[in-house]
């Protein structure tokens, strides 16, 4: 009971800080621009070529389900490394920074209790920026598109192309967007682990950013070199949340990767914990 209490007040100091809304603020933004993109005659005229080749159909499947995922697709992967690390980074470093830590730890609180609280604040926050995300993209779609329709799902990563008719493609899609907030837990992992080194709040989110871009870059490198060690890369792992919109859902392929994805981010947890629990705070 007394967890669950620090965990609200955890969340409402969270949530009351004006830096948190920022990532909400740009994905809006963002859903504008493509709203504005797709509302021009020449953006509609390319998609219809581009559906038509794939699928056929075009007033079919280009729907406010495949304008969702489309938007969620390709700004949630780079733009959600980025305010993750911002807050899962912030949210212990900023604490010694500002000089708070040494006044949390004066109540009869463990050092442990108190990283359990502030990373699960950091999946919560997770979970909620991505929902928000594809709550917001789905309605961009509907504005757009109306209700109704059938669900177009292509990206590279896919070895072919998934059609779903209205309703399934509706849970398929909102199910995804929740489990893609789970498999961040990698980069909430090393956002968290690095705030717990005696490192400033940016330091530790411009570390983790730069670490994540890499690894998508080198996993990208069409090079039969690197084909032995890409099932290693922590952004191949994260792609596991499109297995969910494969025609066939392979669970067994889905639970590997989310395994290896919470052990991941759960080693960083501990990794921080231990480091966090040598520190000597009062200097």
């Amino acid at each position: 009971m007394l967890f669950l209490r620090q965990l609200g007040w955890e969340l409402f100091r969270l949530f009351a800080r004006r830096r948190t809304y920022i990532g909400f603020g740009v994905f809006l933004a963002v859903e504008i621009l493509f709203y504005w993109l797709w509302t021009r005659e020449r953006s509609q005229e390319g998609m219809e070529r581009f559906i038509e080749r794939i699928a056929g159909g075009f007033d079919e499947y280009f729907s406010a389900l495949t304008l969702g995922f489309l938007i969620v697709t390709f700004t949630m992967l780079l733009l959600g490394v980025v305010f993750v690390s911002l807050i899962s980074g912030d949210i212990l470093a900023k604490e010694t920074e500002d000089g708070n830590l040494r006044l949390l730890l004066a109540r009869p609180v463990s050092r442990l209790r108190l990283l359990m609280v502030k990373f699960l604040s950091c999946q919560i926050y997770t979970t909620v920026l991505f929902l928000f995300v594809g709550v917001t993209a789905f309605l961009v779609g509907v504005l757009e598109r109306g209700w109704g329709g059938g669900m177009l799902v292509w990206t590279p990563d896919l070895p072919r192309v998934s059609l779903f008719e209205w309703n399934e493609g509706l849970w398929r899609y909102f199910f995804s967007i929740f489990a893609f907030s789970l498999i961040y837990l990698p980069v909430i992992g090393m956002a968290f682990m690095l705030g717990c080194f005696k490192i400033k709040p940016a330091a530790a989110t411009i570390l983790t950013v730069a670490i994540c871009v890499a690894d998508r870059v080198l996993s990208s490198i069409p090079l039969p070199a690197f084909d032995p060690y890409r099932e290693y890369f922590i952004t191949s792992r994260m792609s596991a949340w499109l297995l969910l919109l494969h025609q066939e859902i392979p669970w067994a392929r889905f639970a590997e990767a989310s395994v290896w994805l919470v052990g991941f981010g759960l080693t960083g947890f501990l990794v921080g914990w231990i480091a966090f629990e040598r520190r000597d705070v009062k200097s």
